[in-house]
């Protein structure tokens, strides 16, 4: 089985819903058939695409930050931070999911202080 890599520009947007604030990238990127590489400035972007379900990593020197992402179920979000050794847990729900060829949104809630999210990916 050949595994393809493809270079595609892709533009990425976190928007708090709750504060109003947001976030964007855009910039290049690596895709195959179920994973998106891409990196701004020092910090790694990796997503996973899995049947109804999404994991994004986010890596840099400080912290490794672990979502999954599974339709109206609450899942465990890792945040490693690396100069103190220690795990941090953070409980997310996520709220909306939807996956194209060319964009994942994603609607979620941190439940310890109910700030909610939408993580839109368009890719090119």
């Amino acid at each position: 089985m050949e595994v393809f890599f493809i270079k595609i520009k892709v533009n990425a947007c976190l928007k708090n819903i709750t504060e109003n604030t947001q976030e964007t990238i855009s910039t290049n990127a690596i895709k195959n058939k179920n994973k998106i590489t891409y990196k701004k400035d020092t910090t790694s972007y990796i997503i996973e695409i899995k049947e109804n379900k999404i994991l994004l990593i986010r890596d840099n020197d400080s912290f490794s930050h672990k979502f999954l992402f599974d339709i109206d179920n609450v899942t465990k979000s890792e945040y490693y931070i690396k100069e103190l050794g220690t795990n941090i847990d953070v409980l997310v729900k996520t709220i909306a999911l939807l996956q194209t060829d060319n964009q994942i949104k994603i609607t979620y809630e941190i439940i310890d202080n109910h700030n909610k999210y939408l993580y839109t990916l368009d890719m090119e």
